[in-house]
């Protein structure tokens, strides 16, 4: 996973691998999972699309899980 966060960028012009790293550790998997799904759907790679991607994508495990 970190190779294809090598290749990406945010709107910021920030590295994704960057941005990432800056994280606490706890967010660090569901942030990855939310860029790569952002990339992958064509959305814009910004702080607000990023953090509501991880949001629906904890609500999906969420659900799923209980």
């Amino acid at each position: 996973m970190e190779k294809k966060l090598l290749k990406l960028y945010l709107r910021d012009g920030q590295n994704a691998q960057q941005y990432v790293h800056g994280l606490p550790p706890k967010l660090k998997l569901i942030a990855t999972e939310a860029i790569l799904e952002c990339s992958r759907l064509g959305y814009p790679l910004n702080n607000m699309e990023i953090t509501s991607k991880a949001r629906e994508l904890q609500y999906r495990k969420q659900k799923v899980l209980g």
